[in-house]
């Protein structure tokens, strides 16, 4: 791992530079492959949008989103506290490992990260550890970060409140959609499949779902060292919110609002919940538009908790 990651070293082949000039409340860190640029581009137009701007007693009514259009956002909707966004990708495999595509859309809207490793699968640990040492180099006083993936819809409002509740975000904290009790696959064909040999024992530890998950700011570099010393491990919540927080002893929480699963595109829904998994991009602005449609929230019941996620973590044991 750190042949690759190479911890010392500046190792981004593009960022947005100065980032963290102002220490943000919430970072959001996109994982998104080159490809993606769609799913990007709707994210930057829908739930997006609470990044990048600050609101405190102030009614914004359109926030710029690209040279040629304005999207409308409701003050009633937006954070109060600092928070940011950017995209992390890797390299293309092949010829050409970045498009000029991509390069000009990080001209564009500055909030690219572009680090030096093919972008595949198999590599989603070493990605993802490469954003714990981009936060440590470049947001060291950030107070919490939110690893997602770039199919996910977020209601940061939901989860800033999360956040500022005392209760829930004690920190050290690792926070998301917790699964216990989960044991290895050994079928060759499955996308999760884990020969013996990489792991011995019968059950992962307790972990996060890799989907969407937040990390304290103050367990940043704890958890970058613990994936330096730790052997490598392809799945990549397994080995960071498993195999990581279990060295640095860190134990992760449960959150009904964070989901692995699809949810309904439903705006009732989505108010009362953190994240959505497995939204494409039409959905991602269709949904974004009806939550910015007060009078039509306005009309919405409360949520049955059995609607909200279908699972719970099983019984969870810490040893």
């Amino acid at each position: 791992m750190t042949l690759y990651l190479r911890p010392s070293e500046p190792t981004a082949l593009i960022q947005p530079y100065p980032f963290c000039q102002d220490p943000p409340f919430l970072l959001f860190v996109v994982l998104s492959a080159v490809k993606n640029t769609q799913e990007r581009i709707a994210i930057r137009r829908s739930w997006g949008q609470w990044a990048n701007t600050r609101v405190s007693g102030v009614s914004i009514d359109k926030i710029e989103t690209s040279q040629d259009s304005k999207i409308p956002v409701s003050p009633f909707v937006h954070p109060t506290q600092l928070t940011r966004l950017i995209f992390l990708l890797g390299k293309s495999p092949g010829p050409v490992p970045l498009s000029e595509s991509v390069l000009e859309e990080s001209r564009l809207y500055e909030d690219m990260v572009i680090e030096d490793f093919i972008d595949s699968y198999t590599n989603l640990t070493l990605k993802t550890v490469f954003m714990l040492k981009w936060v440590h180099h470049n947001c060291p006083t950030v107070k919490f970060v939110m690893k997602v993936d770039d199919d996910i819809f977020v209601n940061a409002l939901n989860l800033e409140l999360s956040l500022l509740n005392e209760t829930i975000a004690r920190t050290p904290l690792l926070l998301g959609s917790l699964i216990c009790g989960a044991r290895p696959i050994h079928d060759q064909w499955s996308k999760w499949y884990t020969p013996k040999y990489m792991f011995r024992e019968g059950k992962y530890p307790n972990y996060l779902s890799g989907t969407g998950y937040v990390v304290s700011g103050d367990i940043i570099e704890p958890l970058l060292k613990a994936a330096l010393s730790t052997e490598y491990f392809h799945l990549e919540d397994v080995f960071l919110t498993g195999l990581c927080a279990k060295a640095i002893g860190v134990h992760a929480k449960d959150h009904i609002g964070f989901s692995y699963q699809p949810r309904a595109v439903s705006p009732c829904l989505y108010k009362e919940v953190i994240m959505g998994h497995k939204v494409a991009p039409p959905e991602m602005t269709r949904l974004w538009n009806m939550m910015n449609q007060p009078s039509r929230l306005a009309k919405c019941h409360s949520v049955q908790k059995s609607r909200l996620r279908s699972y719970g973590p099983t019984k969870c044991s810490w040893r």
